[in-house]
């Protein structure tokens, strides 16, 4: 099982952050020769620092 935190600014859509989590489970599966269905990955939000 593979586990993935992926930090992004909470700018960015959900369809943006679901295409990302495809792509890192994609790249785990391909990677690593694992099930898709073993691979989890959290998209964590954080707020920009506004200068």
């Amino acid at each position: 099982m593979s586990h993935v935190t992926v930090q992004v600014a909470e700018c960015h859509s959900i369809r943006l952050k679901r295409k990302l989590a495809q792509a890192v489970t994609h790249a785990l599966v391909s990677t690593l020769n694992t099930k898709p269905e073993w691979v989890t990955v959290h998209v964590d939000k954080f707020e920009r620092e506004k200068n």
